[in-house]
């Protein structure tokens, strides 16, 4: 019993701080950016996406991955993640970055929306990788207004269970600040292979949940993070596949 209060207010500490922590210099941030080739250029715009950057993304603070999308409406879309940023970043002048891709790569690709800025959710993470991984799902999970502690919930128990279950796995998981709707979190998952990672287990994962967390605590989270969705696109997920730049 001592157990799950313990538990139940760390995860109520990580949902409260998520509303204030925007402002803390000491966060780490992501920004994402899409881009759909024009037709006929995905050569062209792959060439001129890879040479800037090379040119621009490959020291600390500006590094970027870029990511295909396999599957969903998107697919053939690129996504492109600036890592590692601080409140600092979004101070620096990036002008001459911004006037290169403008005129040198802009012109062979659309983007699908605007930049998104996001929060990494430190408490949620799993695995120490030092590059990130070939593939990657992307699951959106989209929550109704006050209900975020049933998913943030649902995340992090789940995450002790992945990580009992593949001692490999990799996790990160962000929520947005600015430029998308913000009672949304956004899982990544990534592997190098599919099927890889997984090993033989005498016991199923709701098995290892309840050991875990207390009898019958899977199902009941399942519950209440599944009344906690909206009734339409609560969850999303995608493919994508890292391009080696």
């Amino acid at each position: 019993k001592i157990m799950k209060i313990r538990i139940f207010m760390l995860v109520a500490l990580f949902v409260t701080t998520m509303g204030f922590s925007q402002r803390n210099p000491n966060n780490t941030y992501m920004s994402t950016f899409t881009y759909k080739a024009k037709a006929g250029m995905v050569d062209k715009f792959e060439k001129a996406a890879e040479k800037k950057t090379k040119m621009f993304n490959k020291e600390e603070g500006s590094i970027i991955y870029t990511y295909k999308i396999l599957t969903g409406n998107n697919n053939g879309a690129y996504e492109r993640y600036l890592v590692g940023q601080s409140s600092k970043s979004y101070d620096m002048d990036r002008s001459q970055e911004l006037e290169y891709w403008d005129k040198n790569v802009a012109p062979y690709a659309d983007p699908i929306g605007g930049q998104v800025r996001w929060m990494w959710e430190e408490w949620a993470a799993i695995g120490d990788q030092p590059e990130p991984p070939k593939y990657l799902h992307k699951t959106v999970i989209a929550y109704k207004p006050g209900m975020e502690a049933n998913v943030a919930r649902s995340i992090y128990r789940s995450g002790k269970v992945l990580e009992k279950r593949n001692p490999n796995a990799f996790r990160r998981v962000f929520s947005p600040v600015s430029g998308a709707d913000l009672n949304i979190m956004v899982v990544f998952t990534g592997f190098d292979e599919f099927g890889s990672g997984w090993g033989d287990s005498e016991t199923t994962w709701e098995q290892d949940y309840n050991e875990m967390f207390g009898w019958e605590q899977y199902a009941n989270d399942q519950k209440m993070r599944d009344k906690s969705l909206r009734e339409y696109n609560g969850i999303r997920r995608t493919t994508l596949e890292k391009v080696d730049w």
